[in-house]
């Protein structure tokens, strides 16, 4: 597509002032010379970059995540930002210039040369404008980014309408991620920034503007592939023109050739003999075609592009209501075979996106480290790029992509609509190369904010929701017809809506009291598939120590940094998320029976809480397999310093609960139940296509009895009933569970039977015996 391509992500200046000093004039302001006359002085920036992290770094303001200073961030909510760079272009054709700017947060004016050549209002799509003016030689680009809180102010607020968060209202109209007002897991930072690249590039005459390919069917040793392709042609008579794609994938190839282009774009449709399918990890290879097109006119090449596809059919099958006796469904079929879901959410890498690339490498890799085979994108946060999902079609990591809107309910005004469908029709056309994005949701709780979160006389009906049940399914129907597309997670259907019952959804998000673990909610849960699941985790005293005060480490309680970095963007309990810290001191509690009086002993008793409780809920759904058919547990890792419900502190340091999960979605995992009639049952479940035969071995770690010892096969994809293990009910006993297969992969588990309360120190010793905590954890526990 282009001849010359350069980024432009050096030696920029930026410029600060406040909406009340230069209101009157924000709009004349066109080059770096009127700044300078109106006496706004600049300071080195970023590109990518957040103004915040340009103004800390000149020495401005504090280091934004460190004891209470995420509150002194909202004062800088009003600032006017002005970018400007010179850049130098030695190009023949300016026509064919075009500057490039893949993400700007949010409403921006572009000048050249003191000229205006585009505007932007949606973060999360790239802008294309043409570098009307361009000249050869040093040119001065100038972008000028309003304040959002402003700017918001200028939209409609309809009264359909409706935000259950606190901090979110100017949210709702912009195309900005709602993360940024505030949330319970992320702090109001409404920031501003070129947070992507800035590229200038001169396109070819000749291109190939976009080639689509996907799996319509296969059956009888055959892939049926549909697609199109898009060319920009310079000449007048198409038929000089030709294309000819091709894909190889080791021994197996396919090529589609046209000998005359009748028109610059058109339909692709072919089969694959005898392919070589793309599976979910585990399931089997990721095998990914490399294509080629390449775009003729008469014998000379003048454009070729090329790109990974991988040949593979996702379905969902999901029923509109369930109930407790499993009448009802929610499964993922990939290539026809049921796939059980080993997930977790993927939340904002960071407050400040402009840094999500430089964290991506380390917490992608943990998806695999983990034992993941699906993530979820959540909706309030920002779409991910091209690196993050090259690397789960690589590792055959399922991807569920929400559309980024979450817990409201959206405008449904005609501007509002049509700014969805540009964005809609952006990201997908982004990303819908991908093999491993499996489905489109299109939003976070969006159906269930309206359908449940308010008195019953104000509840409204989801389905009348215009965005997601016309404006993205009419673009996915257009431009990605054969991928899955569910309306809102949860979804209320129609027939969900006038059954009126919220537990009675076959996909849910199961957070309810947030009590015990083991507790009604938890245990009573009748949905196939959860979505969302999570329990807290205080960090370690070490990182608690990076982002709070000295004097403010401890107590907990009546502490205004812990609340704050609770996500309560205010230090009075006034605050939306001021039960976050209580809450998470409660389970603590409930579980051992005790409160604890210092840090280190709290911060380890708060994380053998979570490790146990998300073990549990990892694992209840797992021994019913296909009765659950997958759970994404809340969440892999924080995008700031916090207390939550994340494994890994955004420090990466990894809490105990991580090596529990670890251990639970192995792709063999041994489990052992919840006793009943004073019997525990010990389940094998198998996530690889073929039967797996294996030795295993049940411990007690009290006194090192073994058990049992045997071998058994478990079943191709399967779950299986292996044996009942007897017990004394009300004896505290930690069973160490391990297993070798025959092609010699080990694996261990754990599970702890106990009455409440838990004893803290008997449980450490235990735990200590087995070998899955690390040493380091019990440091700072005599």
């Amino acid at each position: 597509m282009y001849l010359t391509e350069h980024i432009l992500n050096k030696n920029w200046r930026l410029y600060i002032s406040e909406n009340r000093l230069c209101k009157d004039f924000a709009e004349e302001i066109r080059d770096e010379l009127s700044l300078k006359l109106h006496g706004i002085s600049a300071i080195p920036a970023a590109v990518p970059g957040n103004f915040e992290l340009d103004m800390q770094k000149a020495g401005l303001i504090e280091d934004p995540f460190y004891g209470k200073n995420p509150l002194d961030i909202q004062k800088y909510e009003n600032r006017h930002l002005w970018y400007a760079v010179r850049f130098d272009y030695t190009g023949d054709k300016p026509e064919n210039a075009y500057l490039i700017f893949d993400g700007i947060d949010t409403f921006s004016d572009i000048y050249l040369n003191g000229n205006i050549i585009g505007s932007t209002d949606n973060m999360f799509i790239a802008y294309e404008f043409a570098a009307k003016g361009i000249k050869n030689g040093s040119n001065e680009l100038l972008v000028h980014i309003k304040p959002t809180v402003i700017e918001a102010r200028r939209l409609n607020f309809d009264m359909d309408v409706l935000t259950h968060q606190k901090y979110n209202a100017a949210a709702l109209s912009v195309r900005k991620a709602a993360h940024s007002f505030g949330w319970d897991i992320m702090p109001r930072f409404v920031s501003g920034g070129l947070w992507r690249n800035c590229r200038l590039a001169e396109k070819k005459a000749d291109y190939i503007e976009d080639i689509y390919l996907s799996t319509a069917e296969i059956s009888d040793n055959k892939a049926y592939i549909c697609g199109n392709f898009s060319t920009v042609i310079g000449g007048d008579y198409s038929t000089e023109y030709s294309l000819d794609i091709k894909g190889e994938c080791k021994e197996s190839k396919f090529s589609v050739y046209f000998d005359k282009l009748w028109h610059n774009k058109g339909a692709l449709t072919f089969t694959v003999e005898s392919p070589l399918l793309w599976w979910a990890r585990d399931m089997g290879e990721q095998n990914l075609y490399r294509v080629t097109a390449t775009l003729y006119h008469g014998k000379e090449i003048v454009d070729t592009t090329e790109f990974n596809f991988g040949i593979r059919t996702v379905r969902l099958v999901k029923s509109d209501t369930t109930d407790n006796s499993g009448n009802g469904e929610f499964c993922f079929y990939v290539n026809g075979v049921r796939t059980y879901i080993r997930g977790t959410n993927w939340v904002p890498l960071d407050a400040f996106h402009s840094r999500d690339g430089e964290r991506l490498k380390k917490a992608i890799d943990m998806l695999l480290d983990i034992n993941c085979n699906a993530v979820r994108c959540w909706g309030g946060s920002v779409y991910e790029d091209h690196e993050f999902f090259d690397f789960c079609d690589k590792n055959g990591i399922l991807v569920w992509q929400d559309f980024a809107m979450g817990c409201a309910t959206y405008p449904q005004n005609r501007e509002f609509l049509e700014k969805m469908r540009v964005e809609t029709e952006f990201i997908v056309k982004k990303l819908r190369k991908h093999t491993s994005l499996a489905l489109w949701a299109g939003d976070n709780e969006c159906d269930e904010a309206a359908a449940y979160w308010l008195d019953k006389s104000l509840s409204r009906d989801p389905n009348k929701n215009r965005i997601t049940r016309e404006a993205i399914p009419e673009v996915l129907k257009r431009l990605d017809p054969y991928r899955e597309y569910l309306p809102s997670s949860p979804y209320v259907s129609e027939r969900a809506w006038l059954n009126d019952n919220r537990n009675g959804l076959p996909e849910n998000h199961l957070w309810g009291p947030r009590d015990y673990f083991k507790g009604k909610f938890y245990t009573g849960a009748s949905p196939h598939f959860a979505s969302e699941i999570g329990y807290h985790g205080c960090p370690s005293a070490e990182s608690l120590k990076r982002f709070i005060s000295p004097e403010k480490l401890w107590p907990w309680q009546d502490n205004d940094e812990w609340r704050v970095h609770s996500s309560s963007m205010e230090t009075d309990t006034c605050g939306p998320y001021d039960y976050r810290i209580p809450l998470m001191a409660g389970q603590v509690k409930t579980l051992f029976g005790r409160d604890f009086d210092d840090l280190e002993t709290f911060s380890l008793a708060s994380q053998l809480s979570q490790a146990e409780a998300d073990k549990f809920f990892i694992e209840r759904f797992r021994s019913q397999k296909w009765r659950r058919t997958g759970l994404i547990w809340w969440n892999l890792i924080d995008g700031w310093p916090q207390l939550s419900d994340a494994v890994v502190d955004y420090y990466y340091n990894k809490k105990i609960a991580y090596e529990y999960i670890k251990n639970s979605q192995q792709a063999i995992c041994l489990m052992l139940t919840e006793p009943e009639n004073n019997r525990l049952e010990l389940v094998g479940a198998n996530e690889y296509r073929h039967d797996v035969m294996i030795d295993y071995k049940v411990t007690a770690l009290s006194d090192g009895e073994i058990i049992i010892c045997n071998k058994t096969e478990l079943p191709a994809n399967g779950a299986l009933n292996i044996c009942s293990v007897d017990i004394v009910p009300s004896k505290f006993e930690v069973y160490f569970i391990e297993w070798k297969a025959e092609d010699g992969t080990k694996g261990k588990n754990h599970y702890t039977n106990f009455e409440l309360p838990l004893s803290f120190k008997e449980y450490i010793e235990l735990m200590k015996k087995s070998g899955i905590i690390d040493s380091k954890y019990f440091k700072s526990v005599n």
